[in-house]
């Protein structure tokens, strides 16, 4: 498995996203999916905060992460699918890009729902922290791998 390059970037990633949590205000809930019928791996974020009503943020977990409830992964799990949605411009791409079939009225009226909640999110709190590359997320390398080491998901040194 991959190794972390520098500890001290695994560890000023973690406190940036702890910081950026820490000054938006927000909790964040890990639940089962509506749209879990679609995509197996679809699963919910529920983002609380005292300034907005709850927003319901639906990511594809294929690695299982957000079995951890680990707020930091939830973060970033939110802002990298923010930008699956912002790369795919509009709900056939998107649902062509996640696996779901575009003529499905349900892909649609989630990206139409995910669409609303990332406006929403954005407005309030801006983008979240983009501190992990692709690759590092999809070979589990670098950042990637320190944070799922810290929600519990690899073993410690």
């Amino acid at each position: 498995m991959p190794e972390v390059i520098d500890p001290d970037i695994a560890t000023r990633v973690i406190a940036r996203l702890d910081t950026w949590l820490g000054e938006a205000g927000l909790r964040l809930e890990i639940a089962p999916s509506e749209f879990g019928v679609l995509h197996g791996d679809a699963v919910d974020i529920l983002v609380h905060s005292a300034t907005l009503p709850p927003l319901r943020i639906t990511v594809f977990d294929e690695y299982g992460d957000l079995g951890t409830h680990d707020a930091r992964l939830a973060l970033v799990m939110i802002g990298r699918g923010f930008g699956e949605l912002d790369d795919a411009g509009d709900a056939v791409v998107w649902a062509q890009a996640e696996g779901l079939d575009p003529d499905d009225p349900a892909p649609t009226l989630l990206h139409q729902q995910l669409s609303a909640a990332r406006a929403a999110f954005l407005k309030a709190w801006g983008e979240p922290p983009d501190v992990v590359t692709d690759l590092d997320w999809q070979l589990n390398a670098g950042t990637a791998q320190a944070l799922r080491r810290a929600a519990g998901l690899l073993p410690k040194r």
